[in-house]
């Protein structure tokens, strides 16, 4: 075997073991939704997250800065966020057919960094949520999770992307 295609094989292994790592981390824990970025990207992360709540449809409504919020009353810890989106109309349709859900909307995610510098997202799985009402509300429930885990992987695929190239 040359050089070149020593080095071709390598860098195809390598590049496979990177695409499976993350996908084996995701959703380690079945009720939540959940990526990392490694390094400190929570900035970055709200501006991709932005863009693809939106290419995915939804409104997005505010971003809740709980690290602020935290460090006024003397905490201090590193970026903590809430994400707030949704599509209101379908918002009101669920409270109509299932009043319980109100506390769970809008849809939320967050993104928060840890002490190592690490970037989170992070969200309660509206499909396990969705059990707790309605059995109308199911496929409802089922296309927000679906949605989410769209969101999450552009999200962290774009601040990958972005990191990498240096942007």
């Amino acid at each position: 075997m040359t050089f070149k295609q020593l080095f071709t094989v390598f860098g195809l292994l390598v590049a496979s073991v990177g695409m499976v790592i993350p996908v084996l981390a995701a959703d380690a824990n079945p009720n939540f939704l959940e990526r990392s970025i490694s390094g400190a990207h929570a900035g970055r992360t709200l501006n991709q997250l932005q863009n693809a709540i939106e290419q995915e449809g939804f409104s997005f409504m505010r971003v809740q800065n709980v690290d602020e919020g935290l460090a006024g009353s003397g905490f201090e810890r590193p970026p903590y966020k809430i994400v707030f989106f949704g599509n209101r109309e379908k918002f009101v349709r669920a409270r109509e057919i299932d009043p319980r859900v109100t506390p769970y909307l809008p849809l939320k995610i967050t993104v928060y960094e840890d002490d190592k510098g690490n970037t989170h997202l992070s969200v309660v799985d509206p499909a396990v949520v969705g059990r707790m009402f309605n059995p109308r509300l199911k496929d409802q429930f089922e296309a927000w999770s679906k949605a989410l885990k769209r969101i999450l992987d552009r999200t962290t695929k774009e601040v990958r992307a972005e990191t990498w190239r240096g942007d």
